[in-house]
């Protein structure tokens, strides 16, 4: 395909979003001059790598760090005007920074700097709230601290899931990158402001190694059914019963106080009621260890799970 425009842009990203970047980038005729992928112990380094050879961009890759003298060496050897970033889990050094003519410009999934860290999508909707965005900013040596360039703003939808606003947030970054180098093109003199000092919402990563996903059934039903919406489907909001995992994929929730313990199952029909701090979640899809993923019902014909019964860690 033959490049549109003549800015050398060298590409630095892991999936899923860096997928949906350079592909958007690539279509839009940008001259995508070298593809940085994750570190080859990284489980998504095939993918990034079998789409750039697709592609028929040079691949950088590095043995140990971001600062080794033949990698720093491959990538000056470039002779990029800019970078882009799309995800990416390592924090880069002062000599990688520098090894860009105009710096490093990253594609973040939050309205910096609320939100800096690994997965702004779920903290967004544990935290309920109605809008979120995408930031553009340059990199420094620390996470999404770098001075901001743009932002848009981007409506939390209904009934938002993670996996839902992943793929829309995956998106719109592709097309503010896209709509940011035309921009390049034209003007290289980027505008950009720090970030204010002080203190702002976080997204921590949350991961069954840290125990962070699983449901604490003395909360309040509604902030458990977000909970649950906030890790579909890529984590999972986990929970016991029987002694064996179970993973909440969807669930409604009636606020009304329970007569029961939070955890405890107050109602077996359709679905499975159980009693939280405040109010009844009505579990409507799950796993069951690993014997099934099912609705509801199809779990209560199995298993017939019975009110007063338990589920918890």
């Amino acid at each position: 395909m033959e490049n549109k425009y003549q800015k050398r842009i060298l590409f630095v990203g892991m999936p899923d979003m860096a997928l949906v970047c350079l592909s958007r980038l690539v279509a839009d005729g940008f001259n995508i001059v070298g593809v940085v992928p994750p570190h080859y112990t990284d489980q998504t380094f095939g993918l990034m790598c079998n789409l750039a050879r697709s592609l028929k961009i040079p691949l950088i890759t590095y043995e140990k760090s971001l600062d080794e003298f033949d990698f720093l060496h491959q990538v000056r050897q470039l002779n990029a005007d800019i970078a882009v970033v799309s995800s990416y889990n390592k924090k880069f050094p002062p000599e990688f920074l520098k090894s860009v003519k105009d710096g490093f410009v990253n594609c973040h999934p939050s309205l910096l700097p609320d939100y800096r860290g690994g997965n702004p999508y779920s903290n967004v909707l544990i935290n309920d709230e109605k809008v979120t965005g995408i930031t553009l900013h340059f990199m420094d040596e620390d996470f999404d601290t770098g001075n901001i360039i743009a932002q848009k703003k981007v409506a939390i939808e209904k009934n938002e899931t993670m996996g839902t606003l992943f793929n829309r947030m995956n998106y719109l970054c592709a097309e503010f990158l896209s709509e940011f180098l035309q921009h390049y093109e034209l003007n290289s003199d980027i505008i950009s402001v720090p970030q204010p000092e002080g203190e702002f919402k976080k997204a921590p990563s949350i991961s069954a190694t840290n125990m962070k996903n699983y449901i604490d059934w003395s909360q309040d039903a509604v902030y458990i059914e977000r909970f649950i919406r906030a890790l579909n489907p890529f984590i999972s909001a986990m929970t016991n019963f029987r002694g064996v995992f179970v993973k909440i994929y969807s669930a409604d929730y009636y606020e009304k106080r329970p007569k029961y313990p939070p955890g405890t199952i107050c109602s077996v029909k359709d679905t499975v009621g159980v009693a939280t701090g405040n109010g009844i979640l009505y579990i409507k899809t799950l796993q069951f260890g690993s014997y099934m993923i099912s609705d509801a019902k199809s779990f209560i014909q199995k298993f017939k799970p019975q009110v007063g019964e338990t589920f918890g860690r």
